[in-house]
């Protein structure tokens, strides 16, 4: 998966995209007396004007929980600095299966709190942290924003952007799945597989959160591929946060398979995708003023 990463990167890492940054790498406390390495990332003229405050994505990696870093989405935490100007904070969290359930979430909750705690520092609008990642990240970013509501503190957040998130265990999804053994990329028997390593907490399937938590989650949007075997669950989350309230845009990209956008940026579709979401990020905190 690094391998593949560096590669897509060398094409679609413009220097342009490396230019527009400037990066920090951190450890903060983390909640079970771990250490965790944070990546901060902010425009350079901000960086270097000490410029006002900004929103702050909390961005959580993807890879299935047990691959995946800081680095195998770099490129995508430059896109959302570059494109929407916002302080991204990205967390190397404990991977399964060394490291099960709920570590992951620990992690990727301690960063969110350490953001809030230094957004002066950091120049960071306090009222506009969201949480955000792609696939195994998203569904981080969905059970850390659930998590804050159980913690009682659902205002650190202003919204939550999740990228192709797996939303239920394939075992307690309320109905049936299709039969995606055979699209590429990521398919049933690897969701099973992957979560075997990770699976330990409720927290793994927010479809099934108690509604009550749900209707105190901030506002969302939502990204699935329509050959994706996440994509009922995604669908579904969608409509579960509609049905209780939260602001919610969901869009789905026709005839992808799982991670076209992030294996391949280049795409005509994984343009589209991405418009989208800069466009449902911006939304997203329109919501907090």
């Amino acid at each position: 998966m690094e391998n593949g990463c560096a590669a897509r990167d060398e094409i679609s890492l413009t220097r342009e995209l490396r230019e527009s940054s400037d990066v920090e790498d951190i450890e903060i406390n983390g909640t079970s007396s771990n250490k965790v390495s944070v990546r901060i990332y902010r425009q350079r003229k901000d960086a270097a004007t000490g410029s006002n405050v900004k929103p702050a994505a909390v961005f959580f990696h993807g890879g299935g929980w047990v691959l995946g870093s800081i680095q195998t989405d770099d490129l995508f935490c430059r896109k959302i600095v570059h494109d929407l100007g916002h302080v991204v904070v990205s967390v190397e969290y404990r991977r399964a299966p060394e490291h099960p359930m709920p570590a992951a979430i620990d992690d990727c909750f301690s960063a969110v709190l350490w953001t809030a705690g230094n957004a002066s520092k950091l120049s960071i609008d306090p009222g506009k942290i969201y949480v955000t990642g792609n696939s195994a990240g998203g569904q981080l970013a969905a059970a850390v924003a659930l998590k804050a509501v159980q913690a009682g503190k659902a205002s650190l957040l202003a919204g939550q952007v999740l990228r192709i998130p797996l939303t239920c265990h394939p075992d307690e999804y309320p109905g049936t799945l299709p039969d995606r053994e055979k699209v590429p990329v990521y398919n049933d028997s690897a969701v099973v597989e992957m979560l075997s390593a990770y699976r330990a907490s409720p927290l793994v399937s927010p479809l099934l959160a108690d509604p009550a938590d749900i209707s105190k989650l901030p506002p969302a949007y939502i990204d699935v591929c329509s050959e994706d075997p996440l994509a009922p669950g995604g669908i579904a989350y969608a409509r579960l946060l509609e049905d209780n309230g939260v602001p919610v845009r969901l869009f789905i990209l026709e005839g992808m398979p799982h991670g076209s956008f992030i294996l391949f940026p280049d795409l005509e579709s994984s343009k589209v995708a991405h418009a989208a979401c800069m466009r449902g990020t911006q939304w997203v905190l329109s919501h907090k003023q």
